[in-house]
């Protein structure tokens, strides 16, 4: 009759334990996870902020960066467009045989081009570049074709 008992208290403990585990092991692993987030999410924040600071130096100095020594082109024939390329200049424009165009993207740190920035370089250094002229008739939906020829 005890070996009865005990073999049925063993069965009920092994369905117990059978039964049971995962529920132990999810218990587990989120206390585990818990104990990383609490001792992670400072350097996380630290590095979010490093970032950010990156970034936002980055934006600050694009715009000064044409008065810097070595700088390429002077700043009077620079103009700001700032995405995807920061800077777009004409030098020598007086001149039939200097006139430049010149693409200048602005780094700071490690940072590096980006996919769009590389197509855009690859683009220049292949020489796929193109001018276009688009012409406007300069009729406003306020006026038709006819009174805006009669004005002139």
């Amino acid at each position: 009759m005890i070996s009865i008992t005990i073999a049925i208290c063993a069965i009920i403990f092994a369905a117990y334990v059978y039964f049971t585990h995962d529920k132990i092991a999810e218990r587990k692993a989120e206390s585990m996870l818990a104990k990383w987030k609490v001792k992670e999410e400072k350097a996380i924040r630290e590095d979010a902020y490093a970032r950010s600071r990156a970034v936002s130096f980055g934006k600050t100095i694009e715009h000064y960066v044409p008065f810097m020594k070595n700088f390429p082109v002077a700043p009077k024939d620079v103009q700001f467009f700032g995405k995807p390329i920061d800077y777009i200049a004409f030098s020598n424009r007086g001149s039939k045989a200097k006139c430049a165009v010149h693409f200048i993207e602005v780094k700071s740190g490690n940072s590096n081009l980006n996919g769009h920035q590389k197509n855009i370089k690859d683009a220049i250094l292949k020489g796929r570049i193109h001018w276009h002229e688009h012409t406007v008739d300069g009729i406003w939906e306020h006026e038709t074709r006819k009174q805006h020829l009669n004005k002139k």
